[in-house]
């Protein structure tokens, strides 16, 4: 079982790894991880050994408290104590200017109150209401403690604390006569720098939450698809429901503008449906009686009512904002090496800061006041923070943004490795090419079955299937025979019994298993259409073939784009199908592929993704899904075509929602920019420590008098958390290669001089035969001049242009 649950109380990487360790130690659960970006805590666990109670017990003995978390957007469950957290923060900033006017006003010739002691006093007054407004920081650390473990706030409260503490004891030694010149010189304070770490940090630490909403927009998004009430049938009315009380069979009514919170079926009614966002075609789709609605849809007129068949966690709209959240909340393996940075560094930094104080104070001798600024300072400049936030921020930035094109990752580790891929893999058929393929010739091969006859036993057997090819053959208004014994054979084609007799439909490998040959005339007219472009299915008994159907399967307009993308990538791309050697050497020279691979079983395309595996390549499957499951496993990232419809059942790592094969390469280039990024992170937040952790210990100071003041040190820890989260932010409006560079379309004229044509019914026949193939246009037949002209381009060869018009009963002398 997986659970998400909401932590309350972290502030760092410490924090988020001291939650993995004691929850991941409850006997039965497999995986614990933390999201510091969400403050959430995915828990994978056998739910007959584990119990919310024990993993609630295990956060608490960690120091912090844990929630079940509910499906909903928590970062706007946030909003009022977000308001709360900014009205203390402006109360303050204002009194933290005030204890800086009474500490440094000297400084501007602006001298507020001259008596030391009564202007100490104020400044420690104002520090402590400061003190008590920013009193998580606090409240966390003494949390952490009693636990026996360090944090972010450790360090941040402790140097705050220092401060003031010395300051108070300072403020007690000096003589009530005294002018304010003594609190800079022979009885320091500091109380300014106790109010300055509290507020600054609190100020980064406002901005990165800002910053964290404005990264996730793109995943909240998803939530607002959801209406938060519908209007549903009950007790012979219609009342207006939260979507929450919607159960299955309710019947949910929808009207113009409503927003569809559930998965159903229409019972009543009819209407328009927008379904961009899910399969991103943008024009409307009628739904009537027995019509299927899904979630994240809306209506855009007409009135439906709609039995609901799916409610909550079930929906389309759940499934892929929980593989978002799930792909956002688990670390890629990049950000372990930070995680075990962060778990050590709040300790050493506590070491750090007290082997300082002690060098400065017991071994160079300095005074107390400057060794103890030296300690605070190294507590206040690092940040375990921006190390805690590097991968988490940006991977939601960068899912949120793939979101938003309707690219689901459904893992972390798919998000890392395709942006690292050296060969990506295409499955031909319904994925470089449109999967719509059409019968464009037919012809018997046996005298005793006539066409027509052929033509119907094929399409009966066909009919059960729902490859691709199948539907080449399906017809709506045909009255199809019944068929027994119907078997699929795996790359070779279909069977079953018809009157009693088996008849088979498929490839050459089906012909050559049954034992049977062409004639050389056969083998002659099959190889002119395959040599342009078509594939050949054969209908065979158990001795002889008895007709061919040739079938035309144009490319996808966006082919050539992602092709042309990933070769402008330097990646590598291949081609693996099982059709003939001819028709894949035409589709891989069109679209500019260099390696394919033809006649491939569905275990030939497995061990050719093996074998380059072994060669150390990384391996990105495209494929339908269902034929090219096996491939699409062993991939080291599997793309599904598939759409919403099973995205619960899919076993691709990527999946596409919109089906657009240039989302392809946008994920490709969302993978490489966010891995990017987070590089970007972990370098920032390593290099900040490194420079800034050497200053703050005073290693400058006894040649050059360079220091950072602890105040100084708090602004620089909230800009280094900041500049982490403002990086990721960039990610969110990362433009998309949009690939507007299309394959030229080479339109040509072309005559064909036809025999046989004698009436108007002729060159209708001709005309129509035509105009049903792909990439055919302007077709026009003249019946005085014998011949046929029209508009293609060059991926409609003469052989395919011959066998139309001869599949209409006429001879084709000459082609212009």
């Amino acid at each position: 079982m997986e659970k998400s649950y909401q932590i309350k109380g972290m502030s760092c990487a410490a924090c988020a790894s001291k939650v993995e360790k004691e929850v991941g130690s409850i006997h039965g659960v497999s995986k614990a991880s933390v999201n510091l970006m969400k403050n959430t805590c995915l828990v994978e666990f056998d739910d007959a050994l584990v119990t919310d109670e024990n993993v609630i017990a295990a956060v608490d003995a960690a120091g912090y408290e844990a929630l079940i978390s509910k499906q909903g957007n928590l970062f706007l469950d946030d909003e009022t104590e977000l308001k709360q957290i900014r009205t203390r923060l402006y109360i303050s900033l204002a009194l933290t200017f005030f204890i800086m006017l009474l500490s440094m006003g000297h400084m501007f010739s602006l001298n507020l109150i001259h008596n030391a002691f009564f202007n100490g006093s104020l400044q420690g007054a104002m520090a402590l209401i400061v003190a008590i407004l920013q009193k998580q920081y606090f409240i966390s650390a003494l949390k952490a403690l009693k636990h026996g473990g360090f944090n972010m706030d450790s360090l941040v409260s402790t140097g705050a604390a220092a401060s003031f503490i010395y300051s108070v004891f300072s403020l007690l030694n000096v003589d009530l006569s005294a002018t304010h010149e003594v609190l800079s010189s022979t009885h320091p304070v500091f109380f300014e720098g106790a109010a300055g770490i509290l507020t600054f940090v609190a100020i980064g630490k406002y901005i990165e939450n800002r910053a964290k909403h404005r990264t996730s927009s793109a995943v909240s998004a998803l939530y607002d698809l959801a209406p938060k009430s519908v209007s549903v049938k009950r007790d012979g009315g219609v009342v207006q429901v939260l979507l929450d009380s919607v159960a299955i069979g309710d019947t949910v009514v929808l009207k113009a503008g409503d927003k569809i919170g559930i998965d159903g079926v229409v019972t009543s009614g009819s209407a328009h449906v927008d379904e961009s966002a899910l399969s991103g075609e943008s024009r409307p789709v009628k739904k009537e009686v027995k019509s299927e609605v899904k979630s994240a849809t809306f209506v855009l007129d007409g009135y439906i009512e709609v039995e609901v068949l799916k409610v909550g966690e079930e929906t389309t709209l759940s499934k892929i904002i929980k593989m978002v959240e799930n792909t956002a909340q688990t670390k890629v393996p990049i950000a372990r090496i930070a995680d075990v940075a962060a778990s050590y560094f709040v300790p050493a930094i506590f070491a750090l800061s007290a082997l300082t104080f002690i060098v400065w104070y017991f071994i160079i001798g300095s005074e107390f006041s400057l060794s103890l600024t030296f300690a605070i300072s190294v507590l206040v400049v690092s940040c375990p923070c921006a190390l805690g936030l590097a991968t988490p921020v940006a991977i939601m930035a960068g899912t949120g943004r793939a979101a938003r094109e309707g690219i689901i990752f459904k893992s972390p580790e798919a998000l890392e490795i395709l942006g690292r891929a050296d060969v990506i893999a295409f499955d031909k058929t319904g994925t470089l090419t449109t999967g719509s393929v059409s019968v464009v010739a037919k012809e018997s091969l046996d005298e005793d079955v006539p066409l027509n006859i052929a033509y119907l036993y094929a399409s009966s057997i066909e009919g059960k299937s729902s490859h691709p090819i199948a539907r080449a053959f399906y017809s709506p208004s045909a009255s199809l025979i019944e068929v027994e014994d119907y078997c699929f054979e795996k790359g070779l084609g279909v069977s079953g019994s018809i009157g009693g007799k088996k008849y088979y439909v498929g490839n050459e490998k089906l012909l050559s298993k049954l034992g049977i040959s062409l004639t050389a005339d056969v083998v002659y007219q099959i190889e002119s259409y395959v040599n342009g472009g078509s594939s050949v299915v054969y209908l065979a008994d158990e001795s002889h073939a008895v007709a061919y159907f040739v079938l035309s399967d144009p490319l996808k307009d966006d082919s050539y784009n992602l092709i042309s993308g990933f070769k402008k990538s330097q990646i590598k791309t291949m081609m693996l199908t099982g059709d003939a050697e001819n028709t894949a050497e035409q589709i891989a020279t069109k679209l500019g592929i260099s390696d394919y691979s033809s006649r491939l079983l569905p275990e030939d395309k497995l061990n050719i993704i093996k074998e380059l595996q072994n060669q150390g390549k990384k391996v990105i499957m495209v494929g339908d899904g269902i034929n090219d499951s096996a491939s699409l496993s062993q991939a080291d990232v599997g793309v599904g075509l598939k759409g919403s419809m099973d995205i619960a059942l899919s076993s691709c790592d990527v999946i596409l929602l919109k089906e657009r094969l240039t989302d392809i390469y946008n994920a490709f280039l969302i993978s490489r920019a966010t891995m990017r990024n987070i590089r970007q992170n972990l370098f920032w937040a390593i290099i900040y420590n490194v420079l800034t952790i050497p200053v703050a210990c005073g290693v400058f100071y006894p040649a050059f008098k360079i220091t950072l003041p602890p105040m100084l040190c708090s602004i620089l820890m909230g800009i280094s958390s900041v500049c982490v989260v403002t990086n990721a932010l960039r990610l969110t409006v990362l433009k998309i290669d949009s690939q507007k560079i299309q394959k030229e379309s080479i339109l040509m004229k072309k005559t064909i001089c036809i025999e046989g044509m004698m009436c108007n019914h002729c060159t209708s026949s001709v005309k129509k035969s035509l105009e049903a193939l792909p990439n055919v246009s302007d077709v026009e037949v003249s019946l005085e001049d014998k011949c046929a002209t029209l508009n293609t381009n060059d991926e409609t060869s003469d052989a395919l242009l011959k066998a139309a018009v001869e599949s209409a009963g006429f001879k084709v002398t000459d082609i212009k």
